[in-house]
């Protein structure tokens, strides 16, 4: 494993540890992706179907990738989209993550330096915004996965321990002791075909209470999840997070008509414009509809046509599609809104 995001026992719940792997493969990626941004909205049931509600004020993030698959940035993000901290990622000769920096309004607030054995990470150091030492992590290996570990505090006593059950380089389950050896939490973790994760069960033997969550989700042509849907143990749908996914090299694939066909919302808005196959559109707030008309494009200018049935109303856009977003601007090429389909 190259990194830990955070200050997680261990780094990423449902990936390989195995060394040899870009992040994208550990984060059971495909495809050369250069930006992922998760959006976390509340999950609604309407009509017997899962949809899109209000927007969370927790939960979102970007992630940035170089060409070599690994990451070099991550943003937590707040609920307008702006970075609340930032991340930044620096590798070594080997490609290995040897630190991590946070930063929040542009000043330092942590670091975590990395040491490796070979290409085996096996300590992290992980110090505040003085450049005092917090905590430790330290770990052992079956192979090329992470098979247990320890955490310590500043002054090197034993805060935690942490076991792994692994299957095929893929974590079972996770045992947590604290520091007299009693077991803290036991998480399960199971998978679906696409090694993305449909259940974690969190047991806490303590007080014999237990956090069971399942998902499911939406998948794009590269078999990257879109969409996942979040149940609490009653089988509810809690939340719901959106995925924009960008890959190198996309604005070099054309688009056409089909593209634009489907529901798409307005980002941090819920203003919305349906683009119909017949050409027609109607777009509105919430469940109001406020305006309709025909819509057409120009491939070779991307020039997005409104034709409102109030020919006040008709307006002309440039476009360019990001992932799941198409950005429309000003014919002088000025942002005017930002789309995502959903």
């Amino acid at each position: 494993m190259r990194k830990l995001i955070g200050f997680l026992i261990i780094a990423v719940i449902a990936i390989s540890c195995n060394t040899k792997k870009s992040d994208l493969e550990e984060y059971n990626i495909k495809g050369k992706v250069w930006k992922i941004q998760e959006t976390n909205f509340e999950g609604e049931e309407k009509f017997g179907k899962y949809q899109v509600g209000d927007k969370n004020y927790y939960g979102h993030s970007l992630y940035i990738f170089n060409e070599a698959g690994n990451l070099i940035e991550h943003h937590i993000l707040d609920r307008k989209g702006k970075p609340e901290s930032i991340s930044k990622y620096t590798y070594n000769d080997d490609n290995l993550c040897k630190e991590i920096s946070t930063f929040e309004d542009n000043e330092l607030k942590s670091k975590q330096v990395n040491s490796f054995d070979g290409k085996k990470l096996i300590e992290v150091r992980l110090f505040d915004e003085k450049g005092e030492l917090e905590n430790i992590y330290k770990y052992d290996y079956k192979g090329n996965v992470i098979s247990n570990g320890k955490i310590l505090n500043k002054l090197g006593k034993m805060v935690n321990t942490f076991e792994n059950d692994l299957s095929n380089d893929l974590l079972n389950s996770q045992t947590v002791k604290d520091s007299i050896n009693k077991v803290v939490r036991i998480t399960k973790y199971k998978r679906n075909k696409n090694n993305d994760l449909i259940e974690t069960l969190s047991i806490y033997p303590q007080d014999s209470t237990e956090y069971k969550y399942t998902f499911d989700y939406e998948y794009d042509k590269k078999g990257n999840w879109t969409k996942q849907y979040q149940f609490n143990k009653e089988g509810k749908i809690e939340n719901i997070i959106v995925r924009n996914i960008i890959y190198y090299n996309e604005s070099k694939v054309s688009k056409n008509e089909n593209d634009f066909i489907g529901m798409w919302f307005v980002v941090d808005d819920t203003d919305w414009f349906e683009f119909r196959k017949d050409k027609k559109y109607d777009s509105g707030y919430r469940d109001k509809i406020s305006e309709s008309g025909n819509w057409e494009i120009d491939i070779k200018q991307q020039i997005l046509t409104f034709r409102a049935n109030d020919p006040d109303d008709s307006r002309k856009y440039k476009y360019e599609f990001e992932g799941n977003q198409l950005i429309l601007f000003t014919i002088q090429g000025d942002e005017k809104l930002r789309l995502e389909k959903r």
